[in-house]
């Protein structure tokens, strides 16, 4: 028996998946011949050079999970709360997202809030803000002792 309604919901999601494929393969194909525009360019002002050796610049993508600066903000917090104690990552993530209101059941969810939290923690220990012990991925997070 043929659910007419459930078919014509699968055609018209169909529909919208192949029209977003559609527009990001011309996407592609803009950048693609932008690229090879500016290695042109790159060939002309130094024929030695060859923009293949050029390494790719990863883009940012801000997750809309937390505002701008509201992460670093709650794992500061996080770790002001701790009095000193050592912390891991994963618990520093664990409070940040039960302060905000998520459910840290979610393990996707976790899995990229943990994540965020690893590369805030990482760039706070680069300006002197946070101390790490250790290097793997249990690794302990303090407060740099100025901070305390």
């Amino acid at each position: 028996m043929t659910e007419t309604h459930v078919v014509s919901a699968l055609r018209a999601k169909r529909a919208e998946i192949s029209g977003h494929i559609y527009d990001l393969e011309k996407k592609i194909g803009r950048l693609r011949a932008s690229l090879l525009h500016v290695d042109a360019s790159i060939r002309l002002f130094s024929p030695e050079a060859n923009p293949d050796t050029i390494p790719m610049k990863r883009t940012y993508r801000r997750t809309r999970y937390f505002a701008a600066r509201e992460l670093p903000r709650r794992c500061l917090d996080a770790l002001r709360e701790a009095n000193g104690t050592q912390m891991t990552g994963t618990q520093i993530a664990t409070i940040a997202m039960l302060a905000k209101g998520m459910s840290a059941e979610d393990d996707a969810l976790r899995a990229v809030i943990i994540e965020r939290t690893l590369a805030v923690l990482g760039n706070l220990r680069k300006s002197g803000t946070v101390i790490k012990t250790g290097t793997t991925r249990d690794a302990q997070w303090a407060l740099a002792p100025s901070l305390l």
